[in-house]
C-alpha cells in the first residue's frame, strides 16, 4: 500500500473525520512512545524497545524526545486542524548500539507536516507522506533503576527494564567481557547445527540479506553468551535452585537474593504496587517453575560446560 494512501484508510477504517481546530489542543501535555515508521517504499522500522524512542508534547509549545541513547529538545506547533510541525531539534550525538534507530527517528521530526489520532494511537505524517510514524501512549511511570524512570504497561517490560540495567551493572562489576572467538565458536556451531538438519534457506539469500543475518547471529551469539556468564557467577556467588529454561538453567534463588540486595540497596524500586506483586511472583511462585533435582547430575553440570 503506497503511503499516500495510508493515512486517508485510517480514517476511513475508522469511519472517522479529521480533528478539529478545537481538538488540537489534545496533544498537549501528551507522552508517546514509538511503534514503528512505514516509509514510502513499503519498508517498515520497528524499535527493539518502544520506551526507547518516546515524544514528549508540552502545553509550553516544547517537545523531548528520546532516541536510544540519545535525547533531544525542540518547539512543536499545531496551526490548524491535523496539521503539526515541528522546529529545529538539538540533540545529542553519541554512538547507540547497532540497529539502533536513533538518527533516523530523529530526522522525521523536521518534515511531519499532518496528524491523526486513531485508537488512542498517534499517526504523524512526513512531507509528501514519505514517512508515518506510529506512536502508543507512554505507560506510567511504575519504577525507578539506577536512578531512571521506568514506564511500563506490561510486567513483562518492567522485568526486562529492570533486568536489562541491573545486569549490565552487574557484569561490569564482575568484569564479563565476551570474546570474539565465543562469538565465533557459538556461530560455528550454530552453522553445524543447521546442517546436520539440512537448513539450507540461506543459500537462496542476496549478499545483503546475508550480511544481515549474520550481524543478528552474532547480536544473538554475544547476547547469550553473556547472559550465561551472568548466570554462571551469579550461582557461584549464592548457590541456590535451579529451573529448567529454554535457553538453558537458570539460577532462580540467586537472581531473587540479588534482585533483594540491589532493592534494599536503593538500585532500583517499584513503585506500582500490583506490578510489584507480579515482579516477585515470578521468584517466590514456585508452582511456575520445573526445578532441577538437588544433587542430580543436571544440576552438577548445569554450568560445567559453555553451551558454545
Amino acid at each position: 500500500m503506497k503511503l499516500s494512501t495510508l493515512l486517508s484508510f485510517i480514517a476511513l477504517a475508522a469511519g472517522m473525520v479529521w480533528l478539529s481546530a478545537a481538538q488540537a489542543s489534545d496533544l498537549e501535555g501528551t507522552a508517546w512512545r514509538l511503534l514503528n515508521i512505514a516509509s514510502m517504499d513499503d519498508s517498515m522500522e520497528v524499535p527493539d524497545d518502544p520506551n526507547k524512542y518516546t515524544l514528549e508534547l508540552g502545553a509550553d509549545g516544547q517537545a523531548a524526545m528520546r532516541a536510544d541513547c540519545n535525547r533531544g529538545r525542540g518547539s512543536w506547533e499545531s496551526k490548524a486542524a491535523s496539521q503539526i510541525s515541528f522546529g529545529p531539534i538539538a540533540a545529542t550525538r553519541a554512538m547507540c548500539p547497532p540497529g539502533s534507530l536513533s538518527d533516523s527517528y530523529l530526522a522525521q521530526f523536521q518534515w511531519v507536516r499532518s496528524y491523526v489520532m486513531k485508537d488512542g494511537h498517534l499517526f504523524l505524517a512526513t512531507m509528501a507522506d514519505g514517512s508515518i510514524i506510529e506512536f502508543e501512549p507512554l505507560p506510567p511511570v511504575v519504577a525507578m533503576v539506577l536512578g531512571e524512570e521506568i514506564r511500563a504497561a506490561e510486567v513483562s517490560e518492567l522485568q526486562q527494564a529492570i533486568f536489562t540495567q541491573l545486569m549490565d551493572q552487574y557484569a561490569a562489576e564482575q568484569g564479563i567481557v565476551i570474546e570474539e572467538a565465543e562469538i565465533e565458536a557459538y556461530l560455528d556451531k550454530m552453522s553445524s547445527g543447521m546442517a546436520a538438519q539440512g537448513l539450507t534457506a540461506e543459500e537462496e539469500l542476496t549478499p545483503d540479506e546475508a550480511a544481515q543475518v549474520e550481524v543478528m547471529r552474532r547480536q544473538m551469539g554475544e547476547a547469550l553468551i553473556r547472559q550465561w556468564k551472568i548466570k554462571k557467577s551469579l550461582y557461584q556467588t549464592y548457590g541456590g535452585r535451579l529451573i529448567y529454561q529454554q535457553l538453558g538453567p537458570e539460577p532462580l534463588d540467586a537472581y531473587r537474593q540479588y534482585l533483594e540486595e540491589r532493592q534494599e540497596a536503593g538500585d532500583f524500586a517499584i513503585e506500582d504496587a500490583e506490578m510489584k506483586q507480579a515482579f516477585w511472583g515470578y521468584f517466590t511462585d514456585e508452582s511456575r517453575h520445573d526445578f532441577m533435582e538437588a544433587g542430580s547430575a543436571d544440576e552438577a553440570n548445569a554450568f560445567s560446560k559453555p553451551p558454545w
